[in-house]
């Protein structure tokens, strides 16, 4: 029973709204404790088990894939991630941090670069995409041959990048990729957002064909009302036939504290690590990433990737990798919609989880 079940109802009816979610917070706050203490920065660093990342390219330019191995232990049967970046995201850097944390808790991770600037039209960049990844497969098998299990392979895409993971994951076999176990679409983008007349079409294909049961987790930012907000509602509509266990529209919303302000907009999943900087997709690279016991700080790296993004993509790769189903993902649960603690301890405004296929929008309260 809530505390607030033995109020009477004439006094519940004029507690203001603003106090009674505070007297809420208080009611719960050992539980956000324990919500908090799950997805914390030590929680993550705690996660790496892999001392090293060994890395290596295959081709040249627009056709580069960068590919990041855990090492020190090197995995046997290791889970594997084709990790899409956004337009002009060629250099690794931008997702450096998330990188680091998926191959350093076992999975390899291959990063195309897919494009020569804005000079390659984005009706190419899906075919260029699925080129550098099976190259970085097949590179994978003769270099470390046993590391990968191609049964557990994950698509993640970032803006641009999720019409390409999502493209891929609607016939992979045509690629000549292993079909994903599961599908990350991160504030999603379109052709029309980078681009004009013919090459402004829309290069998705037929979304609705998509596995019913492929776990799809659609996330975007709340502020970024140009790209990723349409685009992921209009993404999800189209998502109706999939089983509404096995996908989810979450919005991540902004908040401030004080002087201290997050900002949800289109940027918000990127988390830089300068060790990942590869700026020239034809210069030589280094063989290792140089180690790092924590996490890089950087002004874009806060609670909605802690909570949000990084929390999304580790228990998909788990699930990826072996582990239960992870259903929390897709309900209306607290943990779903917790996007962790201000230093002050009050709670960060809480994710909306969306279904477009009904009309209902679930909030924490």
């Amino acid at each position: 029973m809530s505390p607030f079940d033995r109020l009477p109802r004439r006094i519940l009816a004029i507690v203001p709204a603003c106090i009674l979610a505070w007297l809420t917070t208080i009611a719960s706050g050992d539980d956000f404790a324990d919500l908090a203490g799950r997805h914390a920065p030590e929680a993550y660093v705690a996660q790496k088990g892999h001392k090293g990342v060994a890395i290596f390219t295959v081709g040249e330019g627009v056709n580069r894939a960068y590919v990041f191995v855990p090492q020190d232990p090197a995995p046997i049967g290791a889970p594997l991630v084709l990790l899409h970046h956004g337009w002009l995201g060629m250099n690794p850097r931008n997702f450096g941090g998330l990188i680091d944390l998926l191959a350093r808790r076992g999975a390899a991770v291959v990063y195309p670069v897919y494009q020569d600037g804005d000079r390659t039209a984005p009706q190419a960049v899906t075919t260029l995409a699925a080129r550098a990844d099976a190259a970085a497969l097949r590179a994978i098998d003769q270099r470390f041959p046993g590391l990968v299990d191609a049964k557990k392979t994950f698509y993640y895409g970032y803006s641009m990048g999720a019409a390409i993971a999502l493209n891929l994951a609607l016939d992979p076999a045509r690629y000549g990729l292993p079909a994903p176990k599961a599908l990350m679409l991160v504030a999603p983008g379109d052709a029309h957002h980078v681009a004009r007349g013919a090459n402004a079409a829309s290069i998705y294909g037929r979304v609705e064909s998509l596995s019913a049961d492929l776990p799809t987790v659609l996330v975007t930012g709340a502020a970024d009302t140009s790209i990723g907000v349409p685009t992921a509602q209009a993404l999800a509509k189209r998502l109706c036939s999939s089983r509404r266990a096995r996908r989810v529209l979450m919005v991540l919303p902004s908040d401030s504290d004080g002087g201290s302000r997050i900002q949800a907009g289109h940027g918000s999943p990127g988390a830089p690590d300068s060790r990942y900087n590869f700026p020239d997709p034809h210069a030589a690279i280094p063989s290792s990433i140089p180690p790092h016991d924590g996490i890089e700080p950087s002004a874009s790296l806060n609670l909605l990737d802690y909570y949000g993004y990084w929390r999304l993509a580790t228990r998909l790769l788990d699930y990826v990798g072996g582990k239960e189903f992870p259903s929390e993902l897709f309900s209306d649960n607290r943990e779903n919609r917790f996007l962790g603690l201000w230093p002050s301890g009050r709670p960060y405004a809480s994710a909306e989880i969306e279904e477009p296929c009904t009309g209902r929008t679930a909030y924490l309260r």
